[in-house]
């Protein structure tokens, strides 16, 4: 199987969307602990400081894992993961070969 040949302008919108959909809900988490502490849900400001870098610096490692260095066959894994995920679906690789489509979901349907 040669997945190299799916061409990088069929290859980047699908990785877009999928980091734009796992960036929202990073951020959805971050607002929901300036909720807790606007709420007054932690003990002291430095609590909440702590925790809302802690979360960041997580999911900051985490995109960099996962999208840094997308050269190869790296894509393909990410794609695998963000279509397992539910960040991308069929629709979205939709234009990719079959046998592409093929072997995506059925690394997804192992997982």
């Amino acid at each position: 199987m040669n997945f190299q040949s799916v061409r990088r302008k069929l290859r980047k919108p699908v990785l877009t969307r999928g980091w734009k959909l796992n960036s929202k809900r990073d951020l959805k988490i971050s607002r929901l602990s300036l909720q807790d502490w606007h709420a007054g849900k932690f003990a002291s400001n430095k609590e909440a400081y702590h925790q809302l870098f802690k979360a960041v610096d997580e999911k900051d490692t985490a995109i960099a894992r996962r999208y840094d260095g997308l050269s190869g066959s790296r894509w393909l894994i990410t794609v695998v993961e963000l279509f397992r995920e539910g960040y991308i679906l069929d629709d979205d690789i939709k234009d990719f070969s079959d046998e592409t489509k093929a072997f995506i979901k059925m690394r997804t349907s192992r997982l």
